[in-house]
């Protein structure tokens, strides 16, 4: 039995001041915190859920304000609302909350001020209260109570319409974060406010996809989100619009397996073939190659989508769940794991619902589950790239095709050609005819029309075109420079193109699984020597003359600067 001595000073349960201030540190950024009053309002059946803030003359952004048309919250329960760790669904594993924490930490993390109207389903009053940081140091504002208002504030009372048909609300509930003093414009560090805000777009789009895709409405600032499924299983109104039609992924495969009674979903997706043609195409957005920006297919590179009852809570890189570690090609391959809340403990799912770390026997599981999958979706994409390769070079005999594409876009911002400008169109046809005997086109065959069609548009649109052709002698290439253009000839009768370069692209056209490993690791070998070999010819070369340096210098400035900037070109199209 124990006594209790009052003879010692007693302490209460929490420092609210402090312990608030300090809660403010809690781990959420802009989208986990929204991220919280948004499944509070799908928690309370809404059908819309609205976003809108407001920024100061400087652009920062000083007031967030979140409403929706769920059933409200009855005035009994309001003030504990904002008391941490209440919760009407403490412990719960059927909806999205479970914690009691996640309205008051993300607010706070955020604004100095909380403040939550409501009008519960069934009656015309509005009922408010409040957290205020500022009023609780200052020991003005001790407990948390409830209020009767006469109407919603009017800085956010149009967020209580439906959007389309301007009809009041018959109920639901604002949220407003006001003295925000974590979005400030011009920051020294972290993302800028527009960029953030960009990164709620995304993460609202997706992580809320499938229940968009049954009919929520959500709304950032006036514009409404659609959904992004980076598995592209679900119905996208971007894709529609941009193509017509909806794409869908194929799967690849699916299946679910048991965890303590409960089942972890899995499935890996492969992309539509129209957001990936070809090779270099669906890359990161630079000019020029925008085509699939808002996709956001670069994103998938390596990721994997984890959903807790439907919700996206994860959408990042899991260490060693690739086989073989990510690849470039994996973005356009789709990873989503589901699981119920009851498996939270298994995932490590925390009191901020942005993050996953499954525990290493589950990580087993899931890594045996989708590698097979992956390797296949990996090997049909190579496949599909060569055989779109070989059928643009069948077409117009283009052997060069990935090298002439990065010298083109290349060439936009080269400096331009200076030899032989003043060429006659009578030289030049002399010329791309001389080109097309050594390149073995029989200009007479009909049968050779589409290739020496090819030549020639090739010389009128590009700056540098590459082929191939054969003549006896020891020369490695020829190179015709005409009106500030040059063709180069490679010659493939010479050692270096028949021993080295022809074997090479034999092997290239063999499929992946159909590779000798032993045949490959010898021609690499060779390969090796024969660039080394190159390179000293070259040197060789140069020594021939008395003074290389001063006939040789800025050639080899030239060619190695050209060399740096066409291979980055190259590199970049195949992200």
């Amino acid at each position: 039995m124990t006594t209790s001595i009052d003879l010692f000073p007693r302490a209460p349960l929490t420092q609210a001041d402090q312990a608030l201030q300090s809660s403010r540190d809690s781990g959420f950024d802009l989208s986990a915190a929204v991220g919280e009053l948004v499944d509070n309002s799908f928690e309370a059946k809404a059908n819309h859920i609205r976003i809108d803030s407001h920024r100061d003359a400087n652009g920062s952004i000083v007031e967030l304000a979140v409403a929706d048309d769920g059933i409200g919250i009855s005035p009994k329960h309001l003030a504990h609302v904002l008391s941490l760790g209440f919760s009407t669904r403490y412990g719960s594993r059927e909806g999205l909350g479970r914690f009691g924490m996640g309205l008051k930490l993300a607010s706070l993390s955020h604004a100095t001020r909380v403040e939550i109207y409501t009008q519960p389903l069934g009656q015309q009053r509005i009922y408010f209260c409040y957290l205020d940081l500022d009023q609780v140091s200052d020991h003005s504002q001790t407990d948390l109570f409830v209020q009767e208002v006469g109407e919603w504030p009017r800085d956010f009372a149009d967020l209580l319409t439906d959007p389309r048909s301007g009809a009041s609300f018959n109920s639901g509930t604002l949220v407003v974060w006001r003295n925000i003093d974590r979005l400030q414009r011009g920051g020294r560090f972290g993302l800028s406010i527009d960029e953030r805000m960009q990164e709620l777009t995304k993460f609202l789009a997706r992580a809320y996809r499938r229940f968009i895709d049954k009919g929520l409405r959500i709304e950032l600032d006036s514009r409404e989100i659609t959904l992004h499924d980076p598995l592209f299983l679900l119905d996208n109104p971007r894709v529609a619009k941009k193509f017509g039609k909806e794409l869908r992924s194929s799967v690849v495969d699916q299946g679910y397996f048991p965890i303590d009674g409960h089942q972890v979903g899995w499935v890996v997706t492969l992309l539509p073939a129209e957001l990936r043609p070809r090779e270099g195409v669906g890359g990161r957005p630079t000019k020029g190659r925008e085509e699939f920006a808002d996709l956001y297919i670069p994103d998938n590179e390596g990721r994997i989508s984890i959903l807790r009852n439907g919700r996206e809570i994860y959408y990042d890189l899991v260490p060693r769940l690739y086989p073989g570690g990510k690849e470039k090609i994996d973005r356009y391959i789709g990873v989503e794991i589901s699981f119920p809340a009851s498996l939270d403990e298994y995932f490590q799912v925390r009191n901020v619902k942005r993050g996953a770390e499954p525990v290493s026997k589950l990580r087993e599981q899931i890594r045996g589950a989708i590698k097979k999958p992956i390797v296949q979706a990996r090997r049909d994409i190579r496949s599909f790239w060569d055989e779109v390769q070989k059928q643009e070079r069948a077409a117009n005999g283009d052997q060069h095709l990935p090298a002439h594409e990065a010298a083109d876009a290349f060439e936009q911002t080269a400096p331009a050609g200076k030899a032989n400008l003043d060429t006659s169109q009578d030289a030049v046809q002399r010329e791309l005819n001389e080109l097309l005997q050594d390149m073995g086109v029989d200009t007479e065959s009909a049968d050779a029309t589409n290739q020496a069609n090819w030549v020639r548009e090739s010389f009128e649109k590009r700056a540098l075109t590459i082929v191939d052709a054969q003549w006896p002698g020891k020369d490695l290439l020829d190179i015709r420079h005409l009106s500030g253009k040059a063709i180069v000839k490679v010659n493939q009768r010479h050692p270096f193109f028949a021993e080295f370069v022809v074997p090479l692209r034999a092997m290239a056209a063999v499929d992946p699984e159909d590779l000798n490993v032993a045949e490959v690791s010898i021609l690499l070998k060779k390969l090796e020597t024969g660039i080394d070999l190159l390179l000293m010819a070259y040197a060789k070369a140069e020594n021939m003359h008395a003074d290389p340096e001063d006939a040789y210098g800025e050639l080899r400035t030239y060619w190695g600067v050209f060399a740096s900037a066409l291979v980055r070109e190259a590199l970049r199209r195949s992200e």
